[in-house]
């Protein structure tokens, strides 16, 4: 019997399928019209404005090329537009594995809500601190994160969407951030001119990065950290801060190998930096983000069968996803054990413990800068409303880049980072440690 006509017919449905199930690459954000009430399930906007913050969208295609240049331009227009009168907050999101720019993706959801938290935290902030407050702008990077919306193929397209990541993290990507920077830097130059009533907050940069959009951002990113953690001496040789890409850059739950990792964390541990030390990166990975923990593993471990290691760590270490590498691990982010089990369970964005959250921030920013050089552990650790920071053995004193494995209760899965727990943890983790900038506030 010939099996032939039935094979090719199995493969053609198949094709069928996959083809059925395919998500075209296209712009989601395709009107430059600044909308100041969008419909929040179906908007096209590139830039959607509402009383407590700014949203702008910039996708990008599989090559890493800007899908409209209009898109950066709206954005970059905008931000300007409002840096006449105030600083801003900037906080930048690229999103991971089955995500987009589309109006009702649930990143583009949780995102409109931490700028909401963060907007409350600013608030709330300027008041206790009689300072004026910054306006918060969102940036929202775009890909094709979500190319296939048909099982199995929408698993499997795990591995060709982590190549496509590194090759967006590598193209336009690097520009839009360097332009978000530039702005920053220049609306600061112009700000510490102001006089009298006119003063105004510095502005500040927060680049976030989830999933393959961690891959985005580290790749993106990398080359200008681990210059600027080796050139952090001033003109007299004194040792002097290091400079993050913006303020700081934090990675939730990435997806990209520990090998790629081995010169930041190398030099952030070796590195000597003065006492007060800010973060200039965080890896935050679930303990039970089995995307990243088994799934990526398999994934390398057939990827990279015919590469040559120099040793069993270099091996392990170029199949193990960042944020489960057990040397590079420095902190551990767990619930506070004095939380009862409701207030776990409730605790949600926008609920009146915003005010708590402030003296939080304010409290912690204070003892990051008493740790000297021979910090003891209970210095090291860190007291959030809800979690605590508590530090492994390898922790070392001043650290700019903290790798922290989370406590599933905080963080659940590979894309459950949306929950109320989380939010209002990362919150105040971005004011009590980004990087201080110029201004009038320079410990702000």
């Amino acid at each position: 019997m010939n099996h032939y006509p039935c094979l090719s017919l199995l493969s053609l449905l198949a094709f069928s399928v996959l083809l059925v199930g395919c998500e075209s690459p296209k712009q989601f954000r395709t009107n430059d019209q600044t909308s100041q009430q969008p419909n929040l399930t179906n908007s096209k906007y590139i830039v959607e404005e509402t009383k407590d913050y700014t949203l702008g969208f910039v996708e990008f295609d599989d090559q890493g090329w800007l899908w409209n240049r209009k898109q950066i331009d709206a954005v970059t227009a905008k931000f300007s537009d409002e840096l006449k009168t105030q600083g801003l907050l900037i906080v930048t999101f690229v999103h991971g594995w089955k995500h987009n720019a589309n109006s009702q993706d649930g990143n583009v959801q949780m995102i409109r809500k931490v700028l909401r938290e963060i907007a409350q935290m600013e608030q709330l902030l300027s008041e206790k601190e009689n300072r004026p407050s910054r306006r918060i702008a969102g940036v929202y990077i775009g890909w094709r994160g979500l190319s296939e919306s048909v099982e199995p193929f929408k698993e499997i397209s795990f591995w060709g969407r982590k190549n496509t990541a590194e090759v967006v993290g590598h193209g336009a990507v690097v520009e839009l951030l360097a332009t978000l920077e530039n702005l920053k830097a220049q609306s600061n130059r112009n700000a510490s001119g102001e006089i009298g009533d006119h003063k105004r907050m510095s502005t500040k940069l927060i680049i976030i990065g989830h999933s393959f959009g961690g891959d985005i951002v580290y790749s993106a990113t990398a080359p200008i950290l681990a210059e600027r953690m080796v050139e952090h001496f001033g003109d007299n040789g004194s040792l002097q801060l290091p400079r993050s890409l913006g303020d700081m850059v934090v990675l939730i739950n990435p997806a990209f190998e520990a090998a790629r990792f081995e010169t930041i964390q190398r030099l952030a541990a070796t590195e000597k930096f003065p006492p007060g030390n800010n973060c200039t990166l965080a890896v935050f990975t679930s303990k039970t983000d089995d995307a990243t923990k088994v799934a990526f593993k398999i994934g390398r471990r057939v990827s990279t069968l015919f590469d040559s290691c120099r040793n069993a760590a270099q091996k392990t270490a170029n199949i193990t996803a960042v944020g489960h590498y057990q040397p590079y691990i420095t902190y551990d982010l767990n619930v506070i054990s004095s939380l009862p089990k409701e207030k776990l369970e409730t605790t949600a964005t926008n609920e009146a413990s915003v005010p708590e959250s402030t003296v939080t921030i304010l409290s912690l920013r204070d003892k990051r800068h008493l740790v000297t050089e021979n910090a003891t552990r209970e210095e090291l650790t860190y007291r959030f409303t809800h979690c605590e920071l508590l530090p492994r053995t390898n922790s070392v004193p001043n650290d700019p880049v903290f790798v922290v494995s989370v406590d599933p209760r905080i963080i659940p899965d590979h894309n459950a980072i949306d929950q109320g727990i989380f939010i209002r943890f990362l919150g105040e983790f971005l004011f009590a440690f980004s990087m201080a900038s110029t201004g009038i506030d320079t410990c702000q």
